[in-house]
């Protein structure tokens, strides 16, 4: 990661619509094709879930832009995910719907006027993404794995 710079427009959206984000994620990504009985036995977690969406989104911006990240945070996302009755099978879902939901929304938010970037910044920052994806999700599997093992 880290050849270039992240466009300074992508940073400045997701500083003033990381919310927005989130609920376009979780509403048409995240929930959509989701267990429906993980979703109503565990509505509280699913509420609360969202401030770990805006969580992750932060910290990954940080970390695709060339500063830290928490290898626990992410260790404790996936067991925590494991706890809420998820498998490591829904991980792996969520981080391609994820990458499909920054995609989408970053070329709404584009279309819209929000930001001018071109095509090409949108997919250094989503390969940036991915390759971060890559390095976290070992952390995210081992919470999941650990967790079946207690």
């Amino acid at each position: 990661m880290q050849e270039k710079l992240i466009s300074n427009e992508i940073t400045r959206l997701f500083s003033k619509e990381i919310f927005r984000f989130a609920e376009f994620w979780f509403d048409n990504y995240y929930s959509t094709g989701m267990n429906d009985q993980v979703l109503q036995e565990h509505l509280e977690f699913m509420q609360l879930y969202r401030t770990t969406i805006v969580r992750t989104v932060s910290s990954g911006l940080r970390a695709i832009s060339g500063g830290g990240y928490s290898q626990l945070d992410y260790y404790n996302l996936g067991k925590a995910e494991a706890q809420n009755g998820l498998k490591k099978e829904d991980a792996l879902r969520n981080r391609d719907s994820f990458e499909a939901a920054m995609g989408a929304f970053l070329m709404k938010r584009k279309q819209e006027g929000a930001m001018e970037v071109t095509n090409q910044e949108i997919n250094y920052y989503l390969n940036e993404l991915k390759a971060f994806h890559d390095t976290i999700m070992p952390f995210i599997l081992q919470g999941y794995s650990d967790y079946v093992k207690e």
